[in-house]
């Protein structure tokens, strides 16, 4: 299981925000200052999304893969449970017919 990554922010304390009450206008300057940080915010947000997907896609490709080699693998484990069968049925039979050809040595 991959580790989740979480980016927590602090709320402001008793609904101040930059130095003003919430929901009071800003000043002009203030309003681009904070626009600017929002938009670079939203940048680095944009970029560590695009990193999670990335990292989504290749875990997904990752598992796909793997997903596929157990296939084989049971495909193997199945050929060779059936070959294993079939000389354990060839073996057990020569026993038997050792074992009569002796026997029937023995009674001579």
């Amino acid at each position: 299981m991959a580790p989740s990554i979480s980016i927590a922010a602090a709320a402001p304390a008793s609904g101040w925000k930059g130095g003003r009450k919430a929901g009071a206008a800003p000043a002009e300057g203030e309003a681009e200052t904070e626009a600017l940080l929002l938009r670079r915010r939203n940048a680095e947000l944009e970029r560590e999304v695009a990193l999670l997907r990335a990292e989504l896609e290749a875990a997904r490709l990752r598992a796909e893969a793997a997903e596929e080699a157990e296939e084989r693998l049971c495909a193997q484990l199945g050929e060779a449970e059936c070959e294993a069968l079939e000389l354990a049925r060839a073996y057990q039979g020569r026993v038997q017919e050792l074992a009569r050809e002796l026997a029937a040595a023995r009674s001579c």
